[in-house]
């Protein structure tokens, strides 16, 4: 379910003046990826966010990277 953003409509006519057309400004892709931001917060003692949610994404980094056949040099 997709939300219109209302508020972006007052800009789109300088925008498109400025930089073309509107197709580049689509912001679906990256609003999804709050989702995966609140995910994240979900085992948090919610005393340092960033740290935690840094530590997520660089644990699935590490799982992501060996999964796919990427090693490391000693």
């Amino acid at each position: 379910i997709s939300k219109p953003k209302f508020h972006f409509l007052i800009h789109l006519p300088a925008y498109i003046r400025c930089f073309g057309p509107a197709i580049i400004f689509s912001m679906e892709r990256y609003e999804s990826f709050n989702h995966v931001f609140r995910l994240s917060c979900i085992y948090s003692n919610r005393q340092a966010l960033s740290r935690d949610t840094c530590k997520l994404f660089a644990h699935q980094d590490i799982v992501k990277h060996v999964a796919t056949g990427g090693y490391w040099y000693d």
